[in-house]
């Protein structure tokens, strides 16, 4: 009997979602449990929370009324002296009266009374008007407002409510003003609008705050009606001057209220504010909203951060898994980022010296290959070059032999003289290339020796003075005569020197014509630059990175091998130096080869390689040979 299929479904969970996962499941219970804990702590302080903030509202309010209404009194008491200013005219009185009146904001009336009698009157009609009351009406109204002369106390302020409407929700403030000794005091008395006047609750509006007179009756509300109505606070605490603030539970309306009074300390007013308790549980809510927004950004963010870490714990792997297959399929040249320094980085770092080991012989192997290919062909190259010069060395110097006969056999004024000295020092400078070409062919091994810069310099130009004459470039040298000797072959440098200043005649206008110039500087670190400047077309920077790679080349097919600047760096490397390129398009290249002078110590030569390994290469400069 055949069994059926297992059909059951095979979950994959990843280790980066179990890392998530644990990370997201901690993070919830510690949130939880301080979001708890700051709940039950801000739920048994709320309410001494809310009731001494409501205390210190009122205390704000009583002084800024107490900052005001002492502005009043001081504008009633100058309102009173320059009434009975008896050195100034009565006209320039009363224009200092109507001034001070228009500059009091909130000032509806202003009367002064003498043994209880109106001497002056001001009234701002505008107002009036723009609320429907007459001034016949108003003056009546105010007028029937008894005002106890007696009782009011120079130096005091009083105040009352004494609204006349709901639209006029005024009060009454009056001071007395001394006058000269048997004089009766003056007595000014304004009415004003005190909610226009003094800014209460303007900067919180989760309070009620207002101001109340000695009779408990509130003469300043955000509310006008409550003001205009004369309503009194029967919960008022008795007025104790030495008392700052106080906390009491009031209801209105029926609902349950947080109230705080303080003292203005003027006129016996008294400031106060108010808040529904429900008000306050609303608070303590936004509060808790707030704490779980908070908690809900901290888990996303510990998601997020969790999610990164997970991603980055995990990226090794994969990185090593797509490391391995390249490593299969031939291509050691594969390196894994070492995130950390746990298990996991031990690992990477494992395999990649693995890799690079691998890399290296492969890399070992191709430059065996190259070398041995290379050496061939510069072994028949300077054969060739040998027995070229050696047969073109002897007809030379029998030419010159002939020459030096056949000129002494002249007679002393002949004038074929100058022409067979001619010929002779021409002759002598084709043997001087001669020797210079078979010094450059000659085979050898690195033996460095001392040898003086401007030498080689020189034996380079009068081998190549010729070729670069005949494309008409101009071959410029400055080399300071005091040089010191550099360690090294000089047939190698000579090499390099001509790889070099073939590549800068190849890279010139095809029409010819340019300036080459090679020139020489002491560093200060033991080390001499030797420069190889030409004014043509320069590199483009994209190919400066591979201009010493073996057979890489910019030259038409059969134009050139690409080995030149490679057996150039191979040399400079061999010679404890190091060359490099300076190059911008339009603008010319310039070679930098950089020399150990004689006698320094060896320890600076790999500190010196700055040329680009064809492995590894820097910018580099110019056209590939």
């Amino acid at each position: 009997m055949r069994e059926a299929p297992d059909m059951t479904l095979k979950i994959r969970v990843t280790f980066r979602f179990k890392i998530l996962l644990s990370v997201l499941i901690v993070v919830t219970t510690v949130v939880s449990l301080i979001t708890f804990t700051m709940a039950r702590m801000f739920h048994a302080d709320k309410v001494a929370y809310v009731e001494d903030l409501v205390s210190l509202v009122s205390v704000h309010a009583a002084e800024e009324a107490n900052l005001r209404l002492t502005v009043y009194q001081d504008q009633l008491v100058t309102a009173g002296r320059v009434l009975d200013a008896s050195n100034i005219l009565r006209e320039r009185r009363d224009e200092a009266l109507r001034n001070l009146f228009n500059r009091s904001p909130g000032l509806v009336a202003l009367r002064v009374f003498e043994n209880g009698k109106v001497v002056r009157l001001l009234v701002d009609s505008l107002s009036l008007g723009a609320v429907g009351v007459s001034r016949a009406s108003f003056l009546a109204a105010i007028a029937s407002q008894a005002i106890p002369f007696d009782s009011i106390e120079t130096g005091s302020l009083y105040v009352r409510n004494s609204a006349i409407s709901s639209l006029l929700p005024l009060s009454t403030v009056a001071v007395r003003v001394p006058r000269v000794a048997g004089r009766v005091p003056l007595v000014v008395v304004g009415t004003l609008d005190l909610n226009r006047s003094i800014a209460l609750g303007r900067s919180s509006s989760a309070f009620d705050v207002f101001l109340v007179d000695v009779d408990g009756r509130i003469v300043a509300h955000a509310d006008a009606r409550r003001s205009a109505s004369r309503e009194r606070l029967g919960w008022l605490p008795p007025l104790s001057p030495g008392s700052l603030a106080m906390v009491k539970q009031t209801e209105r309306d029926g609902k349950p209220m947080i109230s705080g009074i303080a003292n203005v300390g003027i006129g016996g007013l008294r400031a106060g504010a108010e808040i529904p308790k429900s008000v306050a549980y609303f608070t303590l809510r936004n509060l808790l909203v707030n704490l779980i927004l908070l908690a809900l950004g901290l888990l996303v963010a510990a998601a997020v951060a969790s999610l990164i870490w997970a991603t980055q714990m995990t990226r090794s792997l994969g990185q090593l898994t797509r490391a391995a297959q390249a490593i299969g399929q031939g291509n050691f040249d594969v390196q894994v980022a070492v995130p950390s320094r746990d298990e996991m980085g031990q690992l990477a770092g494992s395999f990649n010296q693995m890799a690079s080991e691998l890399h290296g012989r492969e890399r070992a192997l191709k430059e065996a290959q190259t070398q041995l290919i290379q050496s061939e062909k510069m072994a028949a190259f300077g054969q060739l070059g040998a027995g070229i010069a050696h047969e073109v060395k002897n007809p030379l110097a029998g030419i010159q032999g002939m020459i030096q006969l056949t000129s002494r056999s002249l007679s002393a004024d002949n004038p074929l003289h100058e022409t067979f000295a001619i010929l002779e020092k021409e002759t002598k400078r084709c043997r001087a290339i001669i020797d210079s070409l078979l010094k450059f062919a000659r085979q050898e091994n690195l033996a460095p020796e001392p040898i003086a810069l401007e030498d080689v310099v020189a034996d380079t130009k009068a081998i190549l003075h010729h070729e670069l004459s005949l494309h008409k470039i101009v071959l410029e040298t400055v080399i300071p005569p005091n040089l010191p000797l550099i360690q090294g072959s000089a047939n190698q440098i000579q090499q390099v020197l001509m790889n070099l200043l073939l590549n800068a005649e190849q890279a010139m206008d095809p029409r010819g014509h340019g300036t080459v110039e090679v020139k020489a500087a002491q560093r200060d670190d033991g080390f001499i630059e030797l420069y190889v400047q030409d004014d043509g077309p320069g590199i483009p920077q994209a190919v400066q990175g591979r201009i010493f790679e073996p057979f890489f080349t910019t030259k038409p097919p059969g134009k050139g091998t690409g080995l030149g600047l490679a057996v150039t760096f191979g040399i400079m490397r061999a010679h404890g130096g190091a060359i490099r390129v300076e190059s911008e398009e339009g603008r010319g290249t310039t070679f930098i080869l950089r020399f150990r002078v004689a006698g320094s110590h060896p320890a600076t030569d790999g500190a010196s390689i700055e040329a680009a390994d064809p492995e590894d290469p820097t910018p580099g400069d110019r056209r590939a040979a």
